[in-house]
């Protein structure tokens, strides 16, 4: 996919090859229901022109078209699954080292010293 923006350019090689891919399930989708582009936005109040970015995967439209077409194909809550419990194995081990300190004790901490 040629990088001729700024968002193609911040975008990972992995990001817009899984956004390409949604875009063709979405595209399956929408032929197994035997549905034209025009039907499909129709149903999802969207422009013929928003259905083919979608189905192209891009990174130019809301994320609330891939919703409209989620919600129209009768999977509304597909996304729930996006970075669900256990996914981010990364962020979960950081989080259990992570050193978190309170902010209201430091707070207290700061008040206490100018009360003195």
């Amino acid at each position: 996919m040629p990088r001729s923006s700024l968002s193609y350019a911040l975008i990972s090689d992995a990001a817009l090859g899984s956004l390409a891919a949604l875009g063709e399930r979405l595209k399956e989708a929408r032929l197994r229901r035997n549905w034209t582009q025009a039907e499909i936005a129709g149903k999802a109040g969207l422009s013929e022109s928003s259905i083919r970015k979608v189905e192209a995967g891009s990174p130019h439209i809301t994320v609330g078209a891939y919703l409209a077409l989620l919600d129209v194909i009768g999977l509304p809550t597909a996304l729930d699954r996006v970075v669900a419990l256990g996914d981010d194995t990364l962020g979960e081990e950081l989080g259990r080292h992570a050193m978190r300190k309170r902010a209201r004790t430091q707070r207290l901490a700061e008040i206490d010293e100018f009360d003195i």
